[in-house]
C-alpha cells in the first residue's frame, strides 16, 4: 500500500478536520437551540484530535440560519425567536474568542455557502480557524408550545453577524397569493411535471417515486443519528393509507422532509498551516477538491419549464471539472433529497440512475434521516467525511437545494491531498448571468379564458382534498397561476383524474385565478 503523503500540502490550503453530529429525542424537555449547538460543537471540536486546545485559535464562528429566524415566516415560532445574534452566543457559551461573526440567509444550500466563503477566506489568509455549526429544535419547541410550556429561550449578546447569501424571498405575492409558498404544495408541481416528461401516469410515478426513497430509507435505518432510523418499503412509501395520507399529489407524507426535529451538527475547518501547529493527525484531514453554488431562475413562474435545472447542471459540471474528476470517480453521494422531486431531476441532470451502486444518499435523506431546516447539507458533509476518513483516496460529492429547486450548491470532497495552490470555489459570474438571461415564458397575473394545465398539485389537509394549484397556459402561450373552487365536485374531479394537459377555463374573481376543467 502506497504511503500517503502531505508535505505538498500548501499552508494555506483549507481543511476539514473535525465534525460533531447531535439527534436529540427527548421532545418537551429537550435542548434548547444554543445548548444543542454547544453540545454538537463540543464533539466537532474533541474529534479534531488536537495536541493543544483549540479553543483559544477559533477566531470565527459562522451558523446556518434556523427556521423560526427566517424572514418573510408567518409563524409562532418567528415571533418568538430570541437569539439576534446567534454565533456570539455560541461563542461566548463556549468560551471562545471569536473576533468573526457569521450567520447565512434562509435555504438549505446555505451550508455550502459557508464552507465555500470560509474557505476562501482560510485560502486568503483572512482567517485561520472557523466553527461552522447549524441545526433545529424544532421538536422541543413545538412539543413545548403544544403543552403550554415557557419557551423563553433567548440570548442577547450584543453586535450584529455578517450575513452572508442571497436573502431575497421566494416567492413572490402573486406566487403566494395562489398557494405557492409552502414547500409540501410547491413540490409537487414539480413531480407532475416529471411525470409528463416521462411519459407516466400517476399510479406509475408514486411507484417509482416509492422504489428511489426505499433506497434513502434503507439508509436511515442504519444510521444512528437518524430521526426515523426505520426500513420503509417501497409500497409502505407509495400507498396511500390513514397513516401514510396524501399530502400533496401525488406525494404521500413518507415522501416529504420531516422537519420537526431536534439535530444539529458542526464542523471545524482551518488552514493546513494551522492543524499542523495544532498537531491534527493528517488521518482527519478532509480537503474540499472544490465547491460552486449557482442560482435557477428565481420565481417558480418564470421557469421554461419545471422537470430540469440548469443552475444543477452547471453547479456540478464546474465542481468535476475544478476537481479534476468525472461523475465515474466518486465512491460517494448523497444528493439533496426533500422531496423526491428535487432528486429525480438532480439525478436527470447528472445522468444517475436510483439503483446506482453507490447509491445516492449517506445519510437516508431529509425524510428518513431527519431535515433540520436549512442545515441538513452540515450533516450530509459531516457523514461525508466519516465515509471518506475511512477510505483514503476516494471521493465524495454533495448536493444542496434551498427554497423550490432555485438555489444549488455541491461540494467534491476527499481525503486523498491537495497539492499546489489552491484555488477551488468555482467562479459561477457567467453561468449566473446566462440563467438570468434565459427566455421566460410569457406570464399574466390576470388570466381568463380556454386554457391547458401545464402542471398541478391536489393540495390535502387531514380531511381530504382542500385546494387544487394550477400552472396553466392560454391559448395565446402566456403562462398563469390559478386555483381551483373548493367544492367537493371540482376537488373530487381534480383528485380522481389526471389534469395534465387537459383543457378547462380560466377566470379571474377579483383576486386570484380560478381554474375550471371541462368535467
Amino acid at each position: 500500500m502506497t504511503e500517503i503523503s502531505y508535505s505538498n500540502v500548501n499552508d494555506n490550503t483549507p481543511i476539514l478536520v473535525g465534525n460533531g453530529q447531535l439527534t436529540d429525542k427527548r421532545g418537551k424537555d429537550g435542548f434548547n437551540y444554543l445548548e444543542m449547538l454547544q453540545e454538537v460543537s463540543k464533539k466537532a471540536i474533541l474529534d479534531c484530535e488536537a495536541k493543544n486546545d483549540l479553543h483559544e485559535h477559533i477566531d470565527t464562528v459562522a451558523v446556518i440560519r434556523f427556521v423560526a429566524d427566517t424572514p418573510h415566516r408567518d409563524s409562532a415560532t418567528s415571533n418568538l425567536w430570541g437569539y439576534p445574534n446567534m454565533p456570539r452566543s455560541l461563542s461566548k457559551a463556549l468560551d471562545l474568542n471569536a473576533h468573526n461573526e457569521i450567520y447565512t440567509t434562509t435555504g438549505g444550500n446555505s451550508p455550502q455557502i459557508a464552507v465555500n466563503e470560509l474557505a476562501n477566506r482560510i485560502k486568503d489568509n483572512q482567517i485561520e480557524c472557523a466553527l461552522l455549526a447549524g441545526g433545529e429544535a424544532l421538536d422541543t419547541f413545538v412539543s413545548r408550545l403544544k403543552e403550554g410550556l415557557e419557551v423563553n429561550w433567548e440570548d442577547n449578546p450584543g453586535g450584529e453577524p455578517e450575513i452572508i447569501g442571497k436573502s431575497t424571498d421566494g416567492t413572490n405575492d402573486h406566487e403566494k397569493l395562489h398557494g405557492i409558498f409552502d414547500p409540501s404544495s410547491v413540490y409537487p408541481l414539480f413531480a407532475n411535471s416529471l411525470r409528463d416528461h416521462y411519459k407516466q401516469s400517476i399510479n406509475e410515478h408514486m411507484k417509482a417515486t416509492g422504489e428511489l426513497f426505499e433506497t434513502f430509507s434503507k439508509v436511515a435505518s442504519k444510521n444512528e443519528f437518524a430521526w426515523f432510523p426505520i426500513h420503509r418499503s417501497a409500497s409502505e412509501i407509495s400507498e396511500v393509507k390513514p397513516e401514510n395520507r396524501m399530502i400533496g399529489l401525488p406525494y404521500t407524507k413518507y415522501m416529504n422532509s420531516i422537519m420537526r426535529v431536534n439535530q444539529s451538527c458542526a464542523m471545524v475547518m482551518m488552514s493546513a498551516k494551522k492543524a499542523r501547529e495544532l498537531g491534527i493527525p493528517e488521518s482527519k484531514w478532509i480537503f474540499i477538491y472544490s465547491g460552486s453554488c449557482v442560482n435557477d431562475i428565481w420565481n417558480v413562474s418564470d421557469r421554461t419549464n419545471y422537470h430540469s435545472s440548469p443552475a444543477i447542471k452547471g453547479c456540478t459540471e464546474g465542481v468535476f471539472e475544478l476537481a479534476n474528476i468525472s461523475i465515474d470517480e466518486l465512491d460517494f453521494i448523497d444528493l439533496y433529497s426533500c422531496f423526491p422531486s428535487a432528486v429525480q431531476i438532480a439525478m436527470k441532470e447528472l445522468s444517475l440512475e436510483k439503483d446506482d451502486p453507490r447509491g445516492l444518499t449517506v445519510t437516508g435523506g431529509l425524510p428518513y434521516f431527519g431535515g433540520p431546516g436549512n442545515a441538513y447539507v452540515m450533516n450530509s458533509i459531516a457523514t461525508m467525511m466519516n465515509k471518506l476518513r475511512s477510505k483514503p483516496g476516494q471521493f465524495g460529492l454533495a448536493t444542496a437545494n434551498g427554497w423550490y429547486i432555485t438555489k444549488h450548491g455541491a461540494g467534491i470532497f476527499s481525503s486523498k491531498p491537495f497539492e499546489g495552490e489552491w484555488n477551488q470555489i468555482a467562479d459561477t459570474a457567467s453561468l449566473q448571468k446566462k440563467i438570468d438571461m434565459a427566455d421566460k415564458p410569457g406570464f399574466t397575473e390576470i388570466a381568463e379564458g380556454k386554457c391547458k394545465v401545464e402542471t398541478y398539485t391536489v393540495v390535502h389537509s387531514r380531511k381530504g382534498p382542500d385546494k387544487g394549484i394550477i400552472i396553466g397556459r392560454l391559448f395565446d402561450g402566456k403562462r398563469f397561476i390559478a386555483n381551483t373552487e373548493r367544492d367537493p365536485v371540482s376537488l373530487s374531479y381534480i383528485s380522481e383524474n389526471d389534469m395534465l394537459n387537459t383543457s378547462g377555463v380560466v377566470s379571474n374573481d377579483g383576486k386570484r385565478n380560478i381554474f375550471k376543467p371541462n368535467l
